[in-house]
């Protein structure tokens, strides 16, 4: 009799338990309920498009001084300062969905892999003195001075000779500027020779040469009458190696 009354009384503590932890289970339950819902009840804050304009601004400002940040100052002055201040910023910005990749910024890019491209490509070689000023030049030209450098003289490792001086003529240019008996330009420095033969070649690219198709007036002149359909093509397929992949580089570096 004893021994049933000490087992009714712990079966009714750990009833007693269970209801309570229950208990507990359902208050918490609740709080967390009546907290979600004054979360999504919660009036929301307006979007501050002044203070976006001002941030997006100042950052475009960090990256390229030369952009005007004075609209910014007068933000609080109404609706005018704040279409000045997103005219600015579509300006300059490449992309406007993404806000922050500045046109000054690709372009600085896009000239550093111009360089670098064109340093991988005749490092080693006597052509290897010129890359800053052949860099210097805009990517089409740039890339037909290496093309056809590699073509004509390897890069300057087979090229005309004047008294026993290095003429720096590359490209096989044909000019007045002191010619050798076959009829070779003799520049005075690589420098000149990049002033020279890029100008050149910057006149045909402005006639509008964009691939080494519309250059070979580089080798035939006025014609190619004179020269074999196969010599032709190959000059093409040669200039193309290394004019192609200049400009495939920068103009990835651009997207």
């Amino acid at each position: 009799m004893k021994k049933d009354s000490n087992s009714n009384k712990k079966k009714l503590k750990l009833r007693r338990l269970e209801e309570a932890e229950k208990s507990r289970k359902k208050k918490r339950h609740k709080k967390m309920v009546a907290a979600r819902v004054a979360l999504v009840s919660a009036p929301k804050k307006p979007f501050n498009k002044k203070k976006l304009l001002l941030a997006a601004l100042f950052a475009l400002f960090l990256i390229n001084p030369s952009v005007p940040f004075f609209p910014a100052l007068s933000l609080n002055e109404g609706v005018n300062a704040e279409k000045m201040c997103s005219a600015i910023l579509y300006k300059n910005v490449v992309n406007p969905r993404k806000l922050f990749v500045m046109q000054p910024v690709k372009k600085k890019i896009a000239n550093q892999i111009l360089h670098n491209n064109i340093s991988k490509i005749i490092k080693g070689t006597p052509m290897e003195k010129m890359t800053d000023a052949i860099a210097n030049r805009d990517e089409t030209t740039a890339a037909f001075i290496v093309g056809i450098a590699m073509k004509e003289s390897k890069f300057g490792k087979f090229s005309p000779k004047k008294d026993g001086k290095e003429c720096f003529n590359y490209w096989g240019y044909r000019g007045r500027e002191n010619t050798t008996k076959s009829g070779y330009s003799c520049f005075d420095n690589p420098d000149h020779a990049i002033q020279v033969v890029g100008d050149r070649i910057a006149r045909i690219v402005k006639q509008g040469a964009r691939t080494p198709e519309q250059m070979i007036s580089w080798k035939c002149g006025s014609t190619c009458a004179g020269h074999s359909p196969e010599s032709v093509d190959k000059w093409i397929a040669d200039v193309g190696i290394n004019y192609y992949r200049i400009q495939n580089a920068v103009e990835l570096a651009r997207k």
